[in-house]
C-alpha cells in the first residue's frame, strides 16, 4: 500500500510556486544586485520541478498488485469477448464443444507465450508488471492471429486496452482503494466509469443493425415508364408439381442426404490439379471429408417437374464459403420455382473445395468449373440409359449454368472448358470430348481474374449471360463481373443477349438462403457490418427469382416477351419490389459506333469513318473506368461541365459524325451506356465560379444530370428529345457497408463507383417528335448539356441495336 503522497505533492507543488515568487528586500537595506540566469537554465530548471511534480502526483496515484491483476484478467476478457464467438464460427468436425475448447487452448497458448515473452523482455527494467502488460500483449495478438495485422492490431489494442483498464478500475476498487489517497480514488472512479462506458458503447455498436445515412434516394425518369410486361410474373410457381431427389457417392461422413442418395455416382480423380497439395492442410481436409482430391464425390441436390419431359436443365454451384456450413441447399428457392415452371435444377455440391479453419486449396478455382462439366456427363449418360429416373427427361440441346460468388466465375470457366481439349494451365491435363450445348450463363456476384487461363482474361462467345450484383456487397464489393459481361462475345448470328442488373441496397450472402444476411459468415467480424440499408431477404430473393426465371424462360423456352424487363426494370414493376435496380444490355445485333478503347484518338469511333469532337467541357479525357479497388479493364469517356460562373458559358456538347452506310433506320434503336460519377468539375478555363447566394442553395443536394440528344439526317433536319424522357441517370449510387465510417473508408477505399446502365432511345420516338427527320439518314449525334449547370458522367459506349418485336 502506498503511504506517501498528499504530504509530497503539497511539498513539490509549494516549491514549484516559490521559483516564480519574487522575494521583497528588508527595509533600508540596499537592493542586492539581481543574478543574471540564462533562459536555458531557466527552463531546465522548470522542466525539473514540472518532471518532480508529476513524479509526486504519480507516486500517489500509482495502481498497486490487485490492479496489475485486474489489467491482466481484463485483458484475457477482452481477447474472450472475441475468441468465444470466434470459436462457434469454426468447425473442424471435432465438435461444437471440441471446437470451442481448441480455440481456447489455441488462445490461451497465444496470451500465454506472448505474456512470457513480453515478461523476460521487461523484467530488466520494473517500470510496468511484466505479466500484467505479457497477458495484454497476448490478448492483442489473438485478434491479429484472427483477423491479420491490418485491422487486428487496431482493434484488439482498442478492445482490450477498454477492457484492461476496466478490469485494473475494477480490482482497485474492491481491493486497493480504502486506504489510498483521494487523487488516486478519483482517477480510479474517472477510469472505471469512462471504460465501463467505452465498453457499453462497444456492446451496443456490435449488437446495432449500422446506419442509413449514406443511401441516396432514386430518381424518376421524366417520361412515361415504359409499358409493363403482359406475361405470366415468371417470379410465381408454375404448373408443374416439384419434385426432388439427390446423388451422389453415398459415403458422405456429414450429411444423410448425400448418403441415401437416389442415384449413386462415381469419384472422380482432381488431383492433378492440385499436385503440389500434399501438406498437413490437405490431410486435415482429408480427416474432415474421408476422402482426398483423388477420390471427389459428384453430389447435387436436384428439384425437377413432375412429368414427361424433355425439360431444360440447369446447374447452379455455390461460391466460396465455410466447408463445413454447407452452401448448397441454400438455392431451394430457385429449385423449386424452376422445376414448377419446366426446368430441371441441381444444385452441386462443391463444399470440399471452400475454405476452412486450415485455409484454401490452392488452385481450386479451376477444378470449380471443371467439376461441373463432369456432372453435365452424367446427365448425359442418364438421359440415355433406360430404368434411370431421368430417361429420356432432359433436354440436353437446353442447358444452363448458374454459379454464385466463385460459382459465377466457375459457370464462365466450365463454358470454355467446355470448347477445349486441354487445360491451359497444364495441357498434360487432357479434357473428355464434352461440347455441352450450353446455351446460357447465370453469375450472382461473381468473382473474376481469380482464375485467369494460361494468364489471360477469359473469352466466352455465343452464349446468353445474365450477371447480377448487388449494391451493398461486402464481400465482392465491386461490380467485377461486369469485366466477364465485357468478354462475353457474339460471333454468329442468333438471338444472343447479355445484360447487367445492379440491385442497390443488396448484399451478397442473400441470395443463398445459408449465407444470409451477413457478407463475413458466423464470426464477430460481422459485428462491424452495415446491414440496416439492406433489402429484406425476401426482397432480396424476389427480385433474383423473377430475373433469373425471366432469363431462362427467355433463353431456354424462348418466351421472348420478357426482354423488355431486362433493358428496363420498370417493365416489370407489377412483378418486383420498390428497390432501385439498374439495367445494362447489348444483343447480337449491337453496333458500335464508340467504345473509347480502340486506340488513344480521342477523335475517332469504334468503326472507320465515326468522328468524334467535344467543346466547352471542363473535363474531357478517355481512361480506364474504375471501381472501388482497381478498374474495369476497359475505357470510357469522362466528361465534365460547370457552368455555375460568373458570366454565362456556352453548353458544352458531344458530337459523333457518322459516314454514309451505318445509319440506323426507322426500327433502330440508340443505346447510351453511361453513369455518373463523384468528381467534381472544375469551371472552364477563364471564369470565375459564381457563389452560392445563402447557406441553403449551397448546401441543396447535387442536381439531377440530364442533356439533350439531338439527332440530325444528311438533310439538315434535327430531331431533338431529352434523356431523362427515355430513363433517370442516377447520381452516384454511395454505400457504406461498414458501420464505422473510419473503418469502411480503409476497407473499401471509396463510398461509390460508376455503374454503367443502358438507356436507350428508339428513333421512331425522334421520327414522331420532328417530321420529316429521317433515321435512315442519320449524320450526326449531339449530346448537348444544357439542362443542367454542372455534372460529370463516364459513358461506356454508344451504338445502335436493332428493335425486336415480342410475342
Amino acid at each position: 500500500m502506498i503511504t506517501q503522497g498528499p504530504a509530497e505533492l503539497a511539498v513539490a507543488a509549494a516549491y514549484t510556486v516559490a521559483m516564480f515568487t519574487p522575494t521583497e528586500p528588508e527595509p533600508g537595506s540596499p537592493p542586492e544586485p539581481r543574478p543574471r540566469i540564462s533562459l536555458f537554465r531557466r527552463g531546465r530548471d522548470l522542466a525539473v520541478r514540472c518532471w518532480r511534480a508529476v513524479a509526486a502526483f504519480w507516486r500517489t496515484i500509482r495502481p498497486g498488485p490487485e490492479t496489475r491483476r485486474g489489467v491482466a484478467i481484463g485483458a484475457v476478457a477482452g481477447a474472450a469477448v472475441w475468441a468465444i464467438p470466434y470459436s462457434l464460427a469454426v468447425r473442424t468436425g471435432l465438435g461444437t464443444i471440441l471446437d470451442v475448447l481448441v480455440v481456447m487452448v489455441l488462445a490461451a497458448a497465444i496470451i500465454g507465450l506472448s505474456a512470457l515473452l513480453v515478461w523476460l523482455l521487461l523484467a530488466a527494467f520494473r517500470r510496468l508488471s511484466p505479466w500484467a502488460t505479457g497477458f495484454f500483449v497476448g490478448s492483442v495478438a489473438v485478434y491479429v492471429a484472427s483477423i491479420g495485422p491490418e485491422f487486428g492490431i487496431m482493434l484488439g489494442f482498442t478492445v482490450v486496452s477498454v477492457a484492461a483498464i476496466l478490469g485494473a478500475s475494477i480490482a482497485a476498487l474492491l481491493y486497493g482503494l480504502r486506504e489510498a489517497a483521494l487523487a488516486k480514488k478519483i482517477v480510479t472512479i474517472v477510469l472505471l466509469v469512462s471504460s465501463a462506458a467505452a465498453a457499453g458503447w462497444f456492446l451496443f455498436f456490435a449488437a446495432s443493425d449500422g446506419t442509413t445515412e449514406a443511401l441516396i434516394k432514386a430518381r424518376a425518369a421524366q417520361g412515361s415508364p415504359p409499358a409493363v410486361i403482359r406475361a405470366d410474373n415468371p417470379g410465381r410457381p408454375g404448373p408443374y408439381r416439384v419434385r426432388s431427389l439427390t446423388y451422389g457417392s453415398g459415403g458422405d461422413k456429414w450429411r444423410a442426404e448425400y448418403r441415401n442418395v437416389a442415384i449413386r455416382t462415381p469419384a472422380i480423380d482432381a488431383s492433378a490439379f492440385f499436385k503440389d497439395f500434399k501438406n498437413w492442410r490437405a490431410k486435415a481436409r482429408r480427416l474432415y471429408w474421408g476422402f482426398g482430391f483423388d477420390k471427389l464425390p459428384l453430389n447435387a441436390r436436384v428439384w425437377y417437374p413432375d412429368g414427361p419431359g424433355p425439360f431444360p436443365l440447369v446447374l447452379i454451384v455455390h461460391g466460396n464459403h465455410q466447408m463445413e456450413q454447407w452452401s448448397d441447399p441454400g438455392y431451394q428457392y430457385l429449385g423449386e420455382l424452376l422445376a414448377s415452371r419446366g426446368f430441371i435444377l441441381a444444385s452441386v455440391d462443391e463444399n470440399f473445395l471452400n475454405f476452412s479453419w486450415s485455409g484454401d486449396p490452392p488452385k481450386e478455382k479451376a477444378p470449380r468449373g471443371w467439376m461441373l462439366l463432369e456432372h453435365l456427363r452424367l446427365w448425359r449418360d442418364w438421359n440415355a440409359k433406360a430404368g434411370n429416373p431421368f430417361f429420356g427427361k432432359v433436354d440436353l440441346d437446353r442447358i444452363a449454368l448458374m454459379g454464385h460468388s466463385r460459382g459465377g466465375e466457375a459457370a464462365a470457366t466450365a463454358a470454355l472448358f467446355n470448347k477445349l481439349s486441354y487445360y491451359p494451365d497444364d495441357a498434360t491435363i487432357r479434357f473428355e470430348p464434352y461440347d455441352f450445348h450450353i446455351r446460357s450463363i447465370v453469375a450472382i456476384a461473381p468473382a473474376d481474374g481469380q482464375y485467369r487461363p494460361a494468364g489471360a482474361w477469359r473469352t466466352i462467345e455465343n452464349v446468353n449471360y445474365f450477371v447480377l450484383q448487388g449494391g451493398h456487397d461486402a464481400d465482392v464489393s465491386s461490380f467485377i463481373g461486369s469485366r466477364q459481361f465485357e468478354r462475353v462475345k457474339f460471333t454468329a448470328p442468333g438471338p444472343w443477349f447479355k445484360s447487367e442488373l445492379y440491385i442497390y441496397r443488396a448484399n451478397h450472402g442473400q441470395f443463398n438462403t445459408v449465407w444470409g444476411r451477413y457478407d463475413s459468415g458466423d464470426g464477430p467480424i460481422h459485428w462491424f457490418l452495415n446491414t440496416k440499408p439492406l433489402l429484406s431477404p425476401d426482397d432480396q430473393r424476389r427480385i433474383a427469382s423473377v430475373y433469373i426465371s425471366a432469363f431462362l424462360e427467355t433463353t431456354l423456352h424462348n418466351h421472348r416477351e420478357y426482354l423488355p424487363l431486362f433493358r428496363d426494370a420498370r417493365a416489370g414493376r407489377d412483378w418486383l419490389p420498390d428497390a432501385l435496380c439498374l439495367n445494362r444490355y447489348e444483343d447480337a445485333t449491337w453496333k458500335q459506333l464508340a467504345g473509347f478503347g480502340e486506340d488513344v484518338d480521342v477523335t475517332t469511333g469504334s468503326l472507320p469513318g465515326v468522328r468524334i469532337a467535344a467543346e466547352n467541357f471542363s473535363t474531357w479525357k478517355e481512361g480506364r473506368i474504375p471501381f472501388r479497388n482497381g478498374d474495369r479493364e476497359r475505357n470510357g469517356v469522362f466528361l465534365g461541365w460547370n457552368r455555375k460562373t460568373e458570366k454565362p458559358v456556352p453548353a458544352p456538347a458531344y458530337t459523333i459524325s457518322l459516314p454514309d452506310g451505318i445509319a440506323g433506320g426507322a426500327r433502330a434503336v440508340l443505346a447510351i451506356e453511361l453513369s455518373t460519377t463523384d468528381d467534381e468539375p472544375p469551371v472552364p478555363k477563364g471564369a470565375k465560379e459564381r457563389k452560392e447566394k445563402s447557406k441553403k442553395e449551397a448546401s441543396k443536394d447535387v442536381e439531377p444530370v440530364d442533356f439533350t440528344v439531338e439527332l440530325t439526317d444528311a438533310g439538315g433536319k434535327t430531331a431533338a428529345l431529352p434523356l431523362s424522357r427515355f430513363g433517370a441517370l442516377q447520381p452516384p449510387l454511395k454505400a457504406r457497408l461498414l458501420k464505422s465510417a473510419f473503418l469502411n473508408e480503409k476497407a473499401y477505399k471509396k463510398a461509390s463507383e460508376p455503374v454503367l446502365e443502358t438507356i436507350e432511345l428508339p428513333l421512331r420516338d425522334f421520327t414522331a417528335s420532328a417530321p420529316g427527320f429521317d433515321p435512315a439518314k442519320l449524320k450526326t449525334i449531339r449530346l448537348r448539356f444544357d439542362r443542367g449547370e454542372k455534372g460529370s458522367i463516364v459513358i461506356g459506349g454508344i451504338g445502335y441495336r436493332e428493335e425486336e418485336e415480342y410475342h
